[in-house]
This record gives C-alpha cells, structure tokens and sequence, in this order.
C-alpha cells in the first residue's frame, strides 16, 4: 500500500471544515456549521483508518498499544492546556469549574447532552465532536482487526455505514429528538465509517479523477446551503467522501485545496475548534470580532508551543516506515 505521506489539499479540506464551524458560531447563522463537523468526520475516518491499514501492509499487524498512545500524544496536550485555562478563568471569575470540566473534557461529552439535555452554555459543549470521534478511535481499531480479515472488507464497511444511515433515519420517523440523533454515538457516526470506506478503496488502487472533485462539490454545496442536516446529512457526507478522494489523488480541486493560506488555517484547526467555543463563552457572545482575534491568537499559540513540540517529539521516536503522516491530525 503507497504511504500517503503529507498532502496539502487535506489540510485544505480541514481549513474549510473549520472555516464553516467558526463562521456559525460567530455569526450565529446555523448555515452549514453541522456539516463543517462532519467534514472533519469524513477525513477523520479515513486519514486513520489509512494510518491503519499502512501500518498492517508493513507489519503485518496493528499495534493497539502504540495507535492509542499517538492519539493521545497527539489529542490531550492542546485540548489539556485549554480545559487548565478554562478552570483558571473561571477560578478568577470564582466559579468551581471542575465539575464542567469532568462532564465535557473526558470525551464524554456527546453521550452527557444526550442524556441530560443541557444547553450549550458550559463553555466546553463544543467538545461533543471530539468525544464522537475519540469513542470512534476506541472502538474501530479493534473491529478492523476482524474486517481486515475478510475476504470483501470494503463490502462490510460500506454495509455498517447502510446501516446506520438507515438505523438514523428508522429512529427519526419514530420521532426522536435532535438532542438524540445528532450527537449520540450511535446516530452520527457514520461519516466516520465512510471515511474508513474510502482508506479501503484507496489501498485497492482507486484514484480519482476530476469528476470526483465536480460531483463532490454538486453534493456538498447545496447541502451547506439548505442546512436541512437530518435529511442532507447522508448526500453530504457521500459528497465530502468524493472531496477528499478528490483531494488525495491529481486533480484540480487538489490544487485548489493546497493554497497556503487554506492549509494554514487547516493546520490550526484543532487548536481553534478547542479555543473558539470557550472564548465566545467568555466573551459572553460580544465583541465577536474580538473573540475572533483572541481566539486565533490563542489557537496559535497553542499549534506553535503545545501541539508542534509534541508532534515533532512523537515523530522522532517512530520508525520511518510506519511513522503518521501529517495530515493524520482530527479536527
């Protein structure tokens, strides 16, 4: 399987991701901040579940041990300094944070909405998509170990991704509430598993071509616009699926997506997804522009002295034929 290495256009993709999340947040319009969410679960699944299977073509195997200490070599230092900031602030301002911090910064997030129905007014509610995607990182390494195994993997991943879509769709015509579907586990998970759909499509040979780019654009687009996310949720997610085929392989769209200001703001994007929600909160959603500054300062300064001094420590105690790309970041 060719390694894929560092690729721009995925750090593009995620400046995109990023971009659409920020400006819902801090215009307040809800246009296409849900879907931004699940651009990052897209790429998510297959930039891991690629790291995955390079690793089982080189080895032979997957070492559970080693793939949950990157992750958390790669995940806790940022997101540990932002929640140390967040009880400090609120020690200043003589609140007792540490409960706040237990329910949302232990990637328990999602399932504590859903089970509480507590607004977002914590300052730390946005931490649902990282506990979506770390309770995915938990649970997909050991299955793949048996989908591996099999004689049709790619057929077996693209069913289980049927069958949530149609498992979501089952539970909303009986009625469920949004508060369950979009951030349980169980009910937006599936863009993950397409992107895992696609690592196993990649290691079979398929490139895309130019159509994939046009076709994942005319999918996502008015997706994005209409912002109707329980029925547009599945027609994106095929169309972020195409983008970021489309993105890996030598396309157009590809180097569109490699412009350096995009992969820029797509290398920040952890740090300023960590950072937004917190500062807008303290902000108490005035002076945004404001709050935007501070918070891409913040992200900054969290990519450039907590995030890159890990990465590259990590990176120098991996062998060279397994170490993770660059772009294997989440959010």
């Amino acid at each position: 399987m060719r390694r894929l290495g560092q690729v721009p256009a995925l750090d593009g993709l995620r400046g995109i991701a990023i971009l659409l999340v920020l400006a819902c947040h801090f215009t307040g319009e809800p246009l296409g901040g849900a879907y931004g969410v699940d651009l990052f679960f897209v790429l998510s699944g297959f930039l891991i579940t690629t790291l995955l299977l390079e690793e089982h073509s080189v080895s032979g195997r997957i070492g559970l041990g080693g793939f949950y200490m990157r992750r958390a070599r790669r995940l806790l230092p940022a997101l540990g300094a932002m929640l140390i900031f967040f009880l400090a602030y609120n020690a200043i301002l003589g609140h007792d944070a540490l409960g706040t911090v237990a329910d949302y910064g232990l990637y328990f997030g999602n399932i504590y909405f859903v089970v509480t129905h507590q607004p977002d007014t914590t300052g730390l509610g946005h931490l649902w998509s990282l506990a979506e995607e770390e309770q995915f990182y938990l649970l997909w390494p050991l299955l793949l170990l048996l989908v591996v195994r099999a004689k049709r993997p790619l057929y077996w991943v693209s069913a289980l991704a049927v069958a949530l879509v149609v498992y979501r769709f089952a539970l909303i015509l009986d009625g469920a509430s949004m508060h369950r579907l979009y951030r349980a586990p169980d009910t937006h998970s599936e863009g993950l598993v397409l992107g895992a759909a696609l690592a196993f499509l990649r290691q079979q040979g398929f490139a895309a071509g130019e159509w994939a780019g046009k076709l994942g654009l005319v999918l996502t687009i008015p997706a994005v616009v209409a912002g109707a996310w329980n029925i547009g949720l599945p027609v994106f997610e095929i169309g972020a699926l195409l983008l970021v085929a489309a993105a890996v392989s030598d396309t157009n769209l590809a180097n569109g997506l490699s412009v350096r200001p995009l992969v820029w703001i797509g290398a920040l994007s952890y740090s300023l997804y960590l950072w937004h929600f917190p500062v807008l909160w303290a902000f108490h959603d005035h002076n945004r522009l404001l709050a935007f500054a501070v918070t891409v300062l913040l992200a900054w300064l969290s990519y450039r002295y907590v995030e890159q001094p890990f990465r590259r420590r990590r990176a120098a105690s991996l062998e060279p034929a397994v170490r993770p790309s660059p772009a294997s970041a989440p959010l």
